[in-house]
């Protein structure tokens, strides 16, 4: 790994180096905080993956990355970026690299990529488009579902894609949005050309015009090199506009009028460039609420808004979620040989399907990330699963039954949190916590194999690894 940072060669080291070791025993991992350093070593040494920061002093990560695609032996490199260089990672996937990570990223974020670089063939992804899913057939294969809805969905993208039409995708944070655009792209006549992604919510206002028209030298203060934007880096390729809705006023009218012109100039620049791309937009808000309110013009929703793409909550697909959750383990056990999980509980499944998951697909995906991490056995169980799921779902079952099962809910509600928390204060010590609670040892030992808890959990004593550290939308 190269990176100016010393801090952050410290931290991607220890990350990768735990996480990692489960598929590489105990990973080789080498650091150099310049250019000359990184090419030393490169010449000396054979490696899997390349981690390499754009910005290097005395040779850009952009040359740094030519020099790894040369001399390292097959290795996928993977950039390292911030949002003022966003720009030259994308121009990285077109000119080799696997992928980048836009900095701040998290452990997981940084597992994921490297895994995937690591265990996922050969040849550069476009914005990590290219996905296990795609290689098991049709790439609509990777839209889960089988709910009249989610079919509907998979059939809309079918006919849609191969037109060059803009698509508004519509829906809550978590519900699918980005795997859309991505099928959008797949399945259309643009997928041999790149698909780049501009996050509009997480990019700060001003520099957002840059990052979308790019800029001349000198443009403003700090341009010190010109540098393409991603109109430009999209040609004849994909444009995904993520959190449209975010885009600030005063620039929505130098975006209309690239995509009604097919033309713009870059900040500071005067010669005129083409714009060839296939804009896909995407907001987890009422577009037509905040044209109404003002802050989103008019002509621009008219012109994104061409075909509308409704993704759905997962509580309105419930039936939905055994199949998601499933297919989330079998990922999970395929990127790590030693997962130890392959099924879930039909006590669990009842809860998957009760809870009304807020933060939708995604949120459900890292609920069995950390439920799988945390199962002692080959089965996910209802101990397992995070405590707001398993209250809300008896909370929620409570409310639709009459007073006595309601009651008996709130008591077994009541019970395994006392029996749990018990366990947790004696260490799993059964004849303590007999004596502490005063419950014969007998009758406590009912308890337990009611609700499934194991005394033995309660006595291990390890170091776990934390899987839910991934941020959300």
């Amino acid at each position: 790994m190269a990176d100016d940072e010393d801090d952050m060669l410290r931290i991607c080291s220890e990350v990768l180096g735990s996480k990692l070791e489960s598929t590489h025993g105990s990973p080789m991992i080498d650091t150099a905080s310049n250019g000359r350093e990184a090419r030393e070593i490169l010449l000396r040494e054979k490696y899997d993956l390349i981690l390499l920061d754009v910005q290097m002093p005395g040779v850009s990560g952009l040359e740094l990355m030519h020099f790894a695609l040369e001399h390292g032996n097959g290795a996928r490199v993977v950039m390292i970026t911030a949002y003022p260089t966003y720009g030259d990672a994308v121009v990285a996937i077109k000119e080799g690299a696997f992928d980048y990570i836009v900095k701040p990223f998290t452990a997981a974020q940084l597992t994921e990529v490297a895994q995937r670089a690591v265990h996922n063939g050969s040849g550069p992804a476009v914005n990590g488009s290219k996905r296990s899913a795609t290689e098991k057939g049709h790439p609509l294969s990777a839209l889960l579902g089988e709910n009249p809805m989610i079919r509907e969905i998979r059939s809309l993208i079918r006919r849609v894609a191969p037109l060059d039409e803009n698509v508004v995708l519509l829906g809550e944070t978590g519900t699918g949005k980005g795997l859309a655009a991505r099928l959008l792209h797949e399945c259309s006549h643009r997928q041999s050309r790149p698909m780049v992604t501009l996050d509009c919510g997480a990019i700060p206002r001003e520099l957002i015009e840059s990052e979308l028209f790019g800029h001349e030298k000198g443009a403003f203060t700090g341009a010190s090199t010109a540098r393409k934007g991603l109109l430009e880096l999209a040609q004849d390729g994909t444009l995904f506009l993520d959190e449209v809705s975010e885009i600030p006023l005063e620039l929505q009218t130098r975006l209309l009028r690239a995509l009604q012109e097919r033309e713009f100039r870059s900040v500071g620049g005067g010669k005129t460039k083409r714009f060839n791309a296939r804009v896909i937009a995407a907001t987890n808000r009422d577009l037509e609420a905040a044209v109404g309110a003002g802050t989103f013009r008019s002509d621009l929703f008219y012109r994104l808004h061409v075909i509308p793409i409704n993704l759905p909550a997962l509580r309105e697909h419930p039936e939905d979620t055994r199949l998601l959750a499933t297919a989330f383990l079998t990922r999970f056990g395929d990127r790590n040989p030693n997962w130890g999980v392959r099924s879930i509980s039909p006590e669990v499944q009842r809860h998957l399907e009760s809870y009304r998951w807020p933060g939708n697909v995604r949120e459900l995906e890292n609920v069995i990330r950390r439920a799988a991490a945390f199962s002692e056995g080959g089965e996910i169980r209802v101990q397992d699963l995070p405590e707001e799921v398993r209250l809300e779902t008896v909370a929620g079952q409570a409310e639709a039954n009459g007073f006595s099962q309601a009651r008996e809910l709130r008591m077994s509600q009541f019970e395994e949190r006392y029996f749990r928390e018990l366990l947790q204060e004696t260490s799993g010590n059964v004849v303590e916590a007999a004596r502490s609670s005063g419950v014969p040892r007998a009758t406590l030992y009912r308890y337990l194999r009611k609700y499934e808890l194991e005394p033995a959990d309660f006595r291990v004593s390890e170091v776990r690894i934390d899987l839910t550290d991934e941020t959300a939308d």
